[in-house]
């Protein structure tokens, strides 16, 4: 127990006597507006993010609604490196679910008697920078890549009593470009 005591105390005196960082962590929300394009169309998609920044890295969790093609929403970890003299550029990336906002078809597939759409994995990775608006709220402008996962399970019920029920399942996979714009604060 001693021991123990003693090296705690050690410990201590140790750490106290280290120069203390000025690094702060503190709480940042970000906010963007983004168009995202792929191989057919070019749809708009809005986030929100929350979460801490320490040093010249930024990590937090968010949310977002995704109009490409089928309407979803995406839940994801992101993480932001900060780089460059006065630290305005960044790089990023984001992780997570895609979760569908509808369970019903579009009007190419009108004919399914049943539908159950499901998500999938949700990837973001680009470069941005930062412009100062005030003290510390920024206007951010990114460029990356986004993909995007659904999948959607149909069945056609026969009309006969013999008849087999027909099923289909349809997977998208959505690679495409996202120019986003937003503001930090």
């Amino acid at each position: 127990m001693r021991k123990n005591f003693f090296i705690l105390v050690i410990s201590f005196a140790t750490a106290s006597s280290v120069p203390a960082q000025k690094k702060k962590v503190h709480f940042q929300s970000i906010n963007q507006f983004a168009m995202v394009g792929g191989e057919s169309q070019v749809n708009s998609a809005f986030q929100t993010l929350n979460g801490i920044k320490f040093s010249n890295w930024f990590s937090g969790i968010g949310v977002g609604i995704d109009n490409y093609h089928y309407k979803a929403l995406p839940l994801f970890a992101d993480a932001k490196w900060y780089f460059g003299d006065d630290k305005n550029g960044f790089l990023y990336g984001d992780i997570g679910y895609n979760f569908p906002l509808k369970n019903k078809p579009e009007k190419e597939i009108y004919y399914y008697d049943s539908y159950h759409f499901s998500g999938g994995i949700y990837t973001d990775l680009g470069i941005g920078y930062q412009v100062r608006l005030y003290k510390k709220s920024y206007l951010l402008f990114s460029l990356g890549h986004s993909y995007k996962q659904l999948q959607i399970h149909t069945e056609i019920f026969a009309t006969c009593g013999d008849c087999n029920t027909n099923r289909y399942d349809y997977k998208f996979s959505y690679g495409r470009m996202i120019l986003k714009a937003g503001v930090m604060f």
